[in-house]
């Protein structure tokens, strides 16, 4: 098999992304809850344009934080459900989509640089077996989404079944995790 080969200046940008991701997790898990009141504020003062950025930035770069806080956010403080969700939903799509496709801009690059040939080919066995239930855990539970979406390009998961196993239930979370916040909402006014 042919080894990818990578301009350099695909290979410096994969490592100031993964560079800054790292710093990004630190400072937010050191940060977490000053982070996430601000996030509220944030919310509070621009609405739906903060729901969709919010859902976005927290989706397409690897942190603790996710879009569910611009969700219950804005169900809680604008008592608007379905727009809440529509937003939060379509920033965490367009998330889904970029981080899908780095994952298949840098294809087989980083998995075979940092694994032999035959560790990958074995990775990419147990995820042609398990990969579609890993990304539809990852879309419908806490569990960081990134990876998944990544990993999904990387190993080049057709759109339609990425559509259908990661966005499709990432969009149902996100409708549940609305209602969940309207209806508590509702019964504490």
């Amino acid at each position: 098999m042919r080894k990818p080969v990578l301009k350099p200046f695909s290979k410096v940008f994969l490592v100031l992304a993964i560079s800054f991701m790292l710093v990004l997790t630190v400072y937010v898990f050191l940060n977490y809850y000053s982070i996430e009141h601000d996030l509220l504020d944030f919310v509070k003062d621009y609405g739906l344009f903060a729901i969709f950025l919010i859902s976005f930035f927290t989706d397409v770069l690897f942190q603790p934080i996710g879009p569910d806080v611009a969700v219950i956010g804005g169900v809680l403080i604008y008592k608007e459900f379905f727009y809440s969700v529509f937003f939060a939903s379509l920033g965490s799509v367009s998330a889904s989509f970029l981080s899908y496709f780095l994952g298949r801009m840098f294809r087989n690059y980083g998995m075979q640089k940092l694994n032999s040939s035959a560790k990958f080919h074995k990775w990419r066995r147990i995820y042609a077996k398990y990969g579609l239930i890993s990304l539809s855990i990852g879309a419908l539970s806490p569990v960081p989404y990134v990876p998944m979406c990544w990993i999904a390009g990387l190993f080049n998961v057709r759109i339609y079944k990425f559509i259908l196993f990661g966005i499709v239930p990432r969009v149902i979370r996100f409708a549940t995790l609305g209602m969940i916040a309207h209806y508590v909402n509702m019964s504490i006014s």
